[in-house]
């Protein structure tokens, strides 16, 4: 009896177990909706004003400062939002393209500079000069067509283009 009961508790202790690591995983369209909240708000919450600051005579270095390491943030978690398995084949929604996952090596290359030309764009905007701000800005906008080719609707290397 003893040992019944030892084994209800094990059988019982690991269905909790599976069932807790279930759950915590997200369904592939879950995380296709997040990857695709997280892009479009990439330009209005964190890009778009350093565009517009830095078509002023006084651009607001701070405030690119800022929004430099906001997107960071952002697309550090963007980073993660790509998992195998939530490509097209499973959820017909996203405009990741199929080399995401076959060109696995260039794609995290694009993804790391858009981070890393990001990064220099906040030091630039830490030293205080303007000039190299806006020279590097327009690195930011190079690695972004690193990835697809524009505005929100554009395809490109990694993204279908939007029907």
């Amino acid at each position: 009896m003893i040992r019944y009961v030892q084994a209800l508790a094990l059988a019982a202790t690991l269905l909790l177990c599976a069932g807790h690591i279930s759950f915590a995983q997200s369904p592939p369209a879950e995380i296709v909706k997040q990857r695709q909240d997280a892009m479009e708000k990439l330009w209005p919450d964190d890009y778009r004003d350093v565009s517009r600051t830095l078509k002023t005579d006084k651009p607001d270095l701070a405030l690119v400062a800022a929004k430099s390491a906001q997107a960071i943030e952002a697309l550090n978690r963007l980073a993660t939002l790509f998992p195998p398995g939530t490509g097209r084949d499973v959820v017909p929604a996203t405009r990741a393209k199929p080399e995401v996952w076959t060109q696995r090596p260039a794609f995290e290359a694009g993804l790391k500079a858009m981070i890393d030309t990001t990064r220099a764009l906040g030091d630039a905007a830490k030293s205080g000069n303007v000039e190299k701000v806006k020279a590097q800005w327009q690195e930011v906008a190079k690695a972004c067509t690193g990835c697809h080719g524009g505005p929100s609707k554009s395809g490109g290397k990694f993204r279908f283009e939007k029907e």
